[in-house]
């Protein structure tokens, strides 16, 4: 595991006094990413011009128990700069390793991202949006996610509606003009578009743009101009230990949005509640309430 608190191993490489070989070494695996995340100590010691027992002693200098658990985080890093899950897979190397080991690293990997999100976020913007959103009679809010994050949207839609009245989950396919037909100045469209960015999504922003919108992106560290300049931007951290991209930071800030507007509105929130209680009954929703 880990010991020196989930800086990258870019920033270990970069930040920490080396000697002239460990120089040379920096230099081969810098030089060369991403390609040099996928060598072995051995090629790394000739074309650093050493030994790889030296690349190995590096590897324990900059906190990893050993050479082997470095070139995993290197290869961690590549995999989160590839845009696709089937790239993020031929990076992926090494033996199986079995659920119970699997489960420890993902905790380790969802708590570095985790505090990393929590650096990247605008604490003024957050509020700023927080306050958007607890407008909750004037204007509507939209709510949309391409592909995997559809799920976060669907999530943050459900939740947010037993907090205020007019909130629309918006489905991005051919139906997505007739769904915004009453877009207008004062609506407030929240899209969640981590990793890579749809066709639908950018026709969305810009169709909340010219209708004056707000517009409220939760994505990952590195977004695309047309993501990059919404009014609200929330950049997260996606590394994960599979293919497939983490949404914990992105799900943390929908809890503390969520949380927020409760304790701005605690009175509306419980008035909510209590009446879908209510329906849920007259539904017969839950096994165990009657």
């Amino acid at each position: 595991m880990n010991t020196s608190g989930g800086a990258s191993p870019e920033i270990r490489l970069r930040t920490a006094p080396l000697t002239p070989s460990e120089s040379r070494i920096a230099s081969v695996i810098l030089d060369g990413y991403p390609e040099s995340a996928l060598l072995t100590a051995q090629a790394i010691a000739e074309k650093a011009a050493t030994s790889p027992a030296t690349v190995s002693r590096l590897a324990t200098k900059l906190g990893y128990q050993d050479f082997a658990e470095m070139q995993a985080d290197l290869r961690r890093a590549l995999r989160a700069q590839l845009s696709s899950p089937s790239k993020r897979l031929r990076a992926q190397s090494g033996a199986p390793k079995r659920a119970a080991a699997l489960l420890e690293q993902v905790i380790d990997i969802e708590v570095s991202n985790l505090r990393r999100t929590l650096e990247l976020t605008d604490r003024g913007k957050l509020e700023e949006l927080v306050e958007r959103l607890g407008r909750s009679r004037q204007g509507r809010v939209y709510v949309a996610g391409s592909k995997k994050a559809g799920v976060v949207a669907r999530y943050f839609t459900v939740q947010l509606s037993q907090l205020r009245p007019r909130v629309h989950l918006l489905r991005l396919d051919d139906t997505i003009a007739d769904q915004l037909i009453d877009l207008a100045p004062g609506d407030v469209v929240v899209l969640f578009e981590p990793r890579r960015t749809t066709r639908h999504a950018v026709k969305l922003i810009e169709a909340a743009k010219s209708r004056g919108a707000t517009v409220a992106v939760f994505t990952d560290e590195r977004p695309p101009a047309v993501l990059a300049e919404s009014d609200f931007v929330f950049p997260t951290t996606v590394d994960a230990v599979s293919m497939f991209d983490s949404y914990a930071g992105i799900f943390a800030l929908c809890g503390a949005i969520l949380a927020a507007l409760i304790g701005r509105n605690p009175a509306e929130a419980r008035t909510r509640a209590e009446h879908l209680d209510a329906l849920n009954l007259d539904f017969d929703t839950w096994l165990d309430e009657r």
